[in-house]
């Protein structure tokens, strides 16, 4: 059983592919995807959150996120669904802990 690890690309590097040359294959789009579930998660938290005026927890939506993403990527390497996974572990997480603990903005600084 194969497991990819997108921080030392292993799994994700074939015979064909040295590890001296440069890796812009389905590595560089695993680590791509974790910034991109950052930032989404920042634009939940502003437009979804604090615009609309609905809890959400910027931690919580973060943890969500990773850990519903590097799960299903650890075990079948495939971005795109990791991706949505990650998405849904993230307003999961984000609200569900928003609504029952408070958002945990600081608000009137």
């Amino acid at each position: 059983m194969t497991l990819f690890n997108p921080l030392t690309c292993s799994g994700f590097i074939t015979e064909t592919t040295t590890k001296i040359s440069m890796n812009f294959g389905a590595c560089a789009g695993a680590r791509l995807a974790m910034v991109g579930l950052f930032f989404l998660n920042a634009l939940v938290r502003k437009w979804g959150g604090e615009e609309v005026g609905l809890e959400y927890n910027f931690w919580a939506g973060l943890g969500g996120a990773f850990v519903a993403y590097l799960i299903p990527l650890l075990f079948t390497g495939n971005v795109k669904i990791s991706f949505v996974i990650g998405i849904v572990g993230m307003l999961i997480g984000g609200y569900g802990y928003g609504a029952f603990f408070g958002g945990g903005d600081d608000g009137g600084y």
